[in-house]
């Protein structure tokens, strides 16, 4: 049996921590398990049940019986762990709380990951000459021109006033401070550029508030202020200088746009300010994102911890254990108009923010698999919520300029119809797409990955809370 994913939380001030373990078969099939603590270290212990029965009379002395597998070592971070409990097996699961009086967090954080927030900046320059293309067929978007000004978009929780210190329109006229940009303006936000639009443009089509490249119909973004401009996902286009060759590379608009960014990003916009843990009042927010069809997909986030330290395994075979901050959070995704949302927003002043179909789905998957490392029953908040519990682990993810983000087999979320490219004949946009399941299928992949799991069958393993405990099946 081997130990398939790791996960244990520490809290430092409390003098305690949460190890979640996840095996590759079901417990309880064929071995016996058991967690042992020697000289400070933790070890995972396990016997075949066809080799020998288990004897619940035995004692420690024929722990030689047993395979160890080192779960904590105390000579790498120095954690006097004196005893476990809050014991939870399920299937493939283990999870407890351990307790310590030391611990030396001068090891931990010199060999963490650590992801800082990163200014958004942008791969070019004000008065560089470039295109916008589309990301899919290279089709010219915006023909090449030079942008006079490059400027920071307000977030959803900035006031518009607070982004101009005097109105930016043409010299000379006194109208009120507006937020669309001038022709050679481009303003720019987390993982998107807003442009000056003009519906009637050649290489677009317009439909409602969604923007499509007239060439391939891919779903390029939405337009704002009464279709006056247009807000393109930076997923779905690329820009290119002037003059640039038809094998030139395609570029990226922002020097970092990892997920791992984009989610620090995300709460650093959505709580300016430190965010208070565990204030239900302050750190809810709601994401949503509209697809190609036009149909609205959400996702309700409750963050716990912001900032958690996290020890998880160096390299899937290693006893080496490294510190990695992770984002603690419950969440729930919805297709069409969630229930939660007018309670929510009765309690609170909700955040809301637009993200693109490429980073909703990123996020959605990466939060469905690492729920998957906590216990079904400690995985929801409330009964009438039920909100999963979930991490989001801050990953140096390396993207070089002008390389596009790896993609999985899960489908594009910018098509606009199942599986391949529409063309100009196929109204696959219109209203006439009402199949808002099956659409879910065919855009985020195997939608049974995002269903509720059944409640899987309680193990009969009992463990106490000795500094050697040990699991007991009772027959």
């Amino acid at each position: 049996m081997t130990i398939t994913e790791l996960c244990i939380e520490l809290r430092p001030n409390l003098c305690s921590g949460v190890a979640f373990l996840q095996f590759d078969q079901e417990l309880n099939k064929t071995h016996v398990t058991r967690v042992v603590i020697r000289n400070h270290n933790v070890y995972i212990c396990e016997r075949d049940k066809r080799e020998q029965k288990y004897d619940t009379s035995s004692s420690d002395s024929d722990s030689a019986d047993f395979e160890e597998m080192l779960l904590i070592s105390y000579d790498q971070f120095g954690m006097d762990i004196k005893g476990l409990g809050n014991f939870l097996i399920t299937c493939h699961n283990i999870s407890f709380r351990f307790n310590y009086n030391q611990i030396d967090l001068d090891k931990i954080d010199a060999g963490a990951v650590e992801v800082p927030l990163a200014p958004i900046l942008l791969n070019f320059q004000e008065n560089e000459a470039i295109s916008i293309n589309c990301r899919n067929c290279r089709a010219e978007l915006v023909e090449a021109k030079s942008y006079r000004r490059l400027r920071e978009f307000p977030s959803c929780v900035v006031d518009p006033s607070e982004f101009f210190c005097h109105n930016h329109g043409p010299a000379g006229t006194s109208a009120p401070i507006s937020l669309v940009p001038a022709e050679t303006d481009l303003f720019y936000g987390l993982n998107y550029v807003i442009i000056n639009f003009n519906g009637e443009s050649a290489p677009f089509v317009h439909r409602e508030d969604h923007v499509y490249c007239k060439r391939c119909m891919r779903f390029l973004g939405l337009t704002m202020f009464n279709g006056a401009a247009a807000r393109l996902w930076a997923d779905a286009v690329r820009w290119l200088p002037s003059g640039a060759g038809v094998n030139y590379p395609k570029r990226h608009f922002f020097k970092s746009s990892t997920l791992s960014q984009l989610v620090k990003r995300l709460i650093h916009s959505l709580w300016p300010q430190p965010l208070p843990q565990l204030c239900l009042t302050t750190s809810r927010a709601v994401l949503v994102t509209s697809l190609p069809n036009r149909k609205k997909h959400y996702v309700f986030l409750h963050v716990v911890e912001p900032e958690l330290r996290v020890l998880r395994r160096i390299h899937p075979d290693s006893d080496r254990l490294c510190c990695q901050r992770a984002c603690k959070v419950y969440y729930d995704f919805f297709e069409g108009k969630p229930p939660l949302l007018e309670k929510w927003q009765a309690q609170q002043t909700l955040p809301q923010m637009d993200i693109s179909p490429d980073m909703f789905q990123a996020l959605v998957k990466r939060l469905h698999f690492n729920g998957l490392l906590i216990p079904h029953e400690w995985r929801f908040n409330s009964k009438e919520e039920k909100l999963e519990l979930s991490y989001f682990f801050y990953e140096n993810e390396e993207q070089p300029d002008g390389v596009d983000v790896k993609r999985g087999d899960d489908g594009d979320p910018y098509e606009t119809d199942k599986g391949g490219l529409a063309s100009d004949s196929d109204d696959l946009y219109s209203e006439t797409d009402t199949a808002s399941e099956d659409t879910g299928i065919h855009w985020l992949g195997n939608r049974t990955l995002l269903k509720r799991c059944p409640t899987p069958p309680r193990s009969s393993v009992k463990m106490s809370t000795s500094s050697s405990s040990s699991s007991e099946e009772d027959k």
